[in-house]
């Protein structure tokens, strides 16, 4: 297995197209491409074809993906909202791929068939439990992605969904999503992954846990009314003012988060074990909070709250996690998609995500974009998340000779 990664920042498309022809094929020392992901950023929306086609060319991948996004990450850099075009290439010898394309007019279908689900994404010979994983890159405006991630979730148990949503555009038909020799401007575009490659998912979500845990006691749809029998907004005053004086100073400056556990059996929750989602408004009169999801009674949920300081310990733990678990086998590359309010409108530093991942798991190819929306697992489900930094880490199986 060989991965490069490679970004340009060049003024002209044949320009850029040469120079990432030229760093993939150094990097690759000869080796045959079977997977080619490319990032384009929006300013070159227009000249998307212009780019991608001889590139494709050039290195004649087995399977070709490409998006549009307000920011791209090429090995050590984050490009935010400038013209830039960044790759990652991969020689994957054993494993095996497929690519479709999931079109508005299949939503119907494919969300209450799941035969029909599972023969649109594999192929016929492999069974479920022989995939690794699933990227998703998606139009936001055309397809329904909850929807579409909870049925991954339920016909493909163990394979998780990484990837994000399409950004830097701002109306539908403007999205460009190419898949192997066609280009889309709608609907969702997906590869699987399955064989002699293994795939690890980081999603770091920047934020941590205060207070204490509570059940939801009363609720309907994403109104939570009750928080362990009291007014939700009578719970939550009487936690704030228990807290330490920077943690309220934190609230003030970057809002409450709520976590809802996924799994309710594990106990003990901590980092990883809550999926975040906003808090989006308060019903003073009935003392009712509104956040950005679904409730049912009987869920634990604990507030979070999220900074600069907090995303970056948290992402770093979840990365040094990583290390240890995988330390035998590193990881040969990475995928890194990430929200478009981190980067330096979160950090004071350009750069951060990518530079911490090969700070912690060292310098290995890494290439990826900014998205709105992020798509990852959280215990045994797949979301999709906002704030987020989602890793997909490529490793040779330790059985491979």
């Amino acid at each position: 297995m060989r991965i490069a990664s490679a970004l340009s920042t060049l003024d002209s498309t044949a320009e850029i197209w040469m120079d990432l022809e030229r760093q993939l094929k150094d990097q690759l020392a000869g080796e045959s491409v079977d997977v080619l992901l490319v990032f384009v950023s929006a300013d070159w929306a227009p000249a998307f074809q212009l780019l991608i086609t001889p590139l494709k060319a050039a290195l004649e991948p087995q399977h070709f993906m490409a998006v549009i996004a307000e920011s791209v990450i090429g090995t050590d850099q984050e490009i935010e909202r400038m013209r830039a075009v960044s790759a990652l290439a991969l020689s994957l010898p054993g494993a095996t791929l497929n690519t479709f394309h999931l079109a508005e007019e299949e939503w119907g279908d494919l969300l209450t068939d799941d035969e029909e689900f599972r023969r649109r994404l594999t192929p016929e010979d492999i069974e479920a439990e022989e995939l690794r994983a699933f990227l998703f890159i998606a139009d936001p405006f055309t397809t329904p992605i909850v929807q579409l991630l909870d049925a991954s979730s339920r016909v493909f148990p163990a394979a998780p969904v990484i990837g994000g949503m399409s950004s830097g555009v701002k109306a539908a038909g403007e999205t460009r999503l190419a898949l192997d020799d066609a280009v889309h401007t709608s609907g969702l575009i997906g590869m699987s992954f399955s064989g002699n490659i293994e795939v690890d998912t980081v999603v770091s979500q920047g934020c941590r846990p205060i207070g204490c845990t509570f059940a939801i006691t009363r609720c309907h749809k994403n109104v939570i009314e009750e928080l362990d029998g009291k007014p939700a907004l009578t719970a939550i005053e009487q936690m704030v003012s228990t807290l330490p004086v920077h943690d309220r100073q934190l609230l003030a400056t970057g809002g409450l988060q709520i976590g809802r556990v996924i799994d309710e059996g594990k106990g003990n929750y901590g980092r990883g074990d809550f999926l975040i989602r906003s808090l989006v408004g308060v019903r003073r009169d009935t003392g009712a909070i509104l956040i950005g999801d679904m409730v049912q009674t009987g869920e634990t949920l604990q507030f979070h709250v999220r900074d600069a300081k907090t995303a970056e310990e948290e992402m770093r733990l979840l990365l040094e996690g990583e290390t240890l678990l995988t330390s035998a086998d590193p990881p040969l590359g990475a995928l890194l998609i990430t929200c478009n309010g981190r980067g330096t409108r979160l950090f004071d530093m350009p750069h951060h995500d990518v530079s911490l991942t090969r700070q912690v798991l060292g310098a290995i190819p890494v290439a990826g974009f900014f998205a709105a929306g992020e798509l990852g697992p959280v215990g045994q489900k797949n979301f999709i998340h906002g704030h987020t930094a989602v890793l997909a880490l490529f490793r040779q199986p330790e059985t491979a000779e």
